[in-house]
C-alpha cells in the first residue's frame, strides 16, 4: 500500500499517541504528523486521559484514534482504555503490544479492543492496521454491506451461507473440527478469537477441545488456506483478516 492510499483515510483524523519511551514516541509522532490532521502525544495513561478530556472541551469531539502502549508508569494502557471507553464506548484504540504483554491482552479484548500492533513495530503491519482502522472510522455512519461470499486471497473464498471453502471453483475438504473453527473465525472476522471462544463454540457442539488441540487444529487449517490469513495474538488467540483488508 502506498502513502497516498493511506493518507486518503488518515488526513482528516485526529490522533492521540501514548508511549512512555521518549525516543520511540518522538519518532512515531514525527511520522504520524505527515499522516494525520492533528497529532497529540502523551508519555503515560494519566497524561493521555487529561489530554483526551481537554481535546473534547476544546473541539467538542473526541480524538478519532488512540494508539497506546500497554506497559507505562502512573496509568497503563489497559487502565487508559477502560477510562476512555467509559467516556466513549465507540472510541477506536490501537494497542502496541510486546510478547511480554500477553497477560494484559485478554482484559483489552474484553473491552472490545481487537486492534494490536506487535513490538518491535513492523512497517507493513503498522500501515495495514492504520488503513483498516482509519477506514472504519471514516465509514462509521454507513451501513455495512451484507456479503454472502468473502474473498480470502489467492483465489480462495468462503461462502458464509453454505459454509463452504473454495479454491476457485473447487471445494476444499474440511474436517468437522476445521469447519467449526472456520465458521467461528469468519463470524469474528478482523476480531480476536480467543482460545476461550473456540472452546465454548466446540462445547456448544458437544466437542471437548483443549489449548494444545487448538494449536494443532489451527496449524492444519492454515495449510488449507492462503498464507497469513490466520494471524496469532500471542498467548490469547487468533484473528482472520481477509485479503480485501490485508492489501487495500
Amino acid at each position: 500500500m502506498d502513502f497516498k492510499t493511506l493518507f486518503s483515510q488518515t488526513k482528516d483524523l485526529s490522533l492521540l499517541l501514548v508511549e512512555d519511551y521518549t525516543p520511540l514516541r518522538n519518532d512515531m509522532a514525527e511520522m504520524f504528523d505527515d499522516l494525520f490532521g492533528r497529532v497529540t502525544a502523551a508519555s503515560d495513561g494519566s497524561e493521555a486521559l487529561n489530554l483526551y478530556r481537554e481535546h473534547y472541551a476544546r473541539h467538542n469531539k473526541n480524538f478519532d484514534l488512540i494508539i497506546t502502549d500497554i506497559q507505562m508508569p502512573v496509568m497503563n494502557g489497559v487502565e487508559l482504555s477502560e477510562a476512555v471507553r467509559s467516556i466513549n464506548t465507540d472510541q477506536q484504540i490501537i494497542v502496541l503490544s510486546a510478547y511480554t504483554d500477553s497477560g494484559y491482552l485478554l482484559g483489552l479484548i474484553n473491552l472490545g479492543i481487537a486492534q494490536f500492533i506487535t513490538k518491535p513495530i513492523k512497517h507493513e503491519e503498522l500501515v495495514d492496521t492504520l488503513f483498516r482502522v482509519s477506514k472504519k472510522i471514516n465509514t462509521h455512519e454507513q451501513e455495512p454491506e451484507i456479503v454472502s461470499e468473502v474473498y480470502l486471497g489467492e483465489n480462495y473464498s468462503w461462502d458464509k451461507k453454505g459454509h463452504i471453502l473454495k479454491d476457485g471453483t473447487n471445494v476444499v475438504d474440511l474436517t468437522r473440527h476445521e469447519l467449526l473453527l472456520m465458521q467461528l473465525l469468519t463470524v469474528k472476522s478482523e476480531q480476536v478469537c480467543t482460545n476461550d471462544d473456540i472452546i465454548q463454540e466446540f462445547y456448544a457442539h458437544d466437542i471437548d477441545i483443549y489449548e494444545n488441540n487448538i494449536r494443532n487444529l489451527v496449524f492444519k487449517l492454515r495449510k488449507k488456506l492462503p498464507d497469513k490469513l490466520i494471524g496469532s495474538i500471542y498467548g490469547v488467540g487468533y484473528m482472520l483478516t481477509p485479503a480485501t483488508h490485508q492489501n487495500q
